[in-house]
C-alpha cells in the first residue's frame, strides 16, 4: 500500500509540474496565459501535499514534540510504552476526526465545480478522506508494531546517539 501511495504522489506531482512548466512556457512564449491552470496546479499540490503526509505518518515523520527526557526513550517499561505510543494515537484521532470532517466536504463538493476547470469538487476534496484512511491504517499498523515490540522487550524506536 505505501508503495502504491507513494507511485500515486509522484505521478501527480509529475502531472503538476508539467501544467505549471505548460503554463509558464505559455506565457513566457506566446504571451498566452492558460486560464485553467493555476487552479489545476492548486488541486494536484492538494493531493500530493495529503499523499505525502499519509507516507509521513507511515514513516513516523509528523510533528512530535519531545517533552520528557530522552532517558525514558531508552527504558523499556510501561511508561516508554505509553510515550511512544501518544504520538501515533494522537494522529490517529485526528485522523478520524479528519475522516469525518471530509465526508462532508466531498458530498458538499459533488455540486460544485471549479470556476475555471470545471473540476467536479468532488474530486478534489476527496483527497482529505483518502488522508484520513491513509492515516487511520498507517497508524493503527504504528501502533500494533509498538506494542508488539514492548511485549517481545525490543527497543521500540532506535535511540538516537548522544550528542558530543
Amino acid at each position: 500500500m505505501e508503495r502504491l501511495n507513494g507511485r500515486v504522489a509522484v505521478a501527480i506531482f509529475a502531472a503538476l509540474t508539467a501544467v505549471v512548466a505548460l503554463q509558464v512556457l505559455n506565457r513566457v512564449a506566446l504571451h498566452l496565459p492558460i486560464i485553467w491552470s493555476e487552479e489545476v496546479a492548486r488541486f494536484l499540490f492538494l493531493w500530493v501535499v495529503m499523499l505525502g503526509a499519509a507516507l509521513s505518518v507511515k514513516r513516523r515523520r509528523h510533528f512530535v514534540l519531545d517533552v520528557l527526557p530522552r532517558r525514558i526513550g531508552t527504558q523499556r517499561g510501561a511508561l516508554a510504552f505509553l510515550v511512544d505510543m501518544v504520538p501515533d494515537a494522537c494522529v490517529l484521532g485526528f485522523a478520524v476526526f479528519l475522516f469525518v470532517q471530509g465526508i462532508i466536504y466531498v458530498r458538499a463538493g459533488t455540486f460544485r465545480t471549479g470556476t475555471n476547470s470545471e473540476i467536479n469538487m468532488a474530486l478534489v476534496y476527496a483527497a482529505i478522506p483518502v488522508f484520513a484512511v491513509l492515516s487511520v491504517i498507517y497508524s493503527i499498523r504504528n501502533l500494533v508494531a509498538d506494542y508488539r515490540a514492548w511485549r517481545v522487550g525490543a527497543e521500540i524506536r532506535p535511540t538516537p546517539p548522544p550528542a558530543e
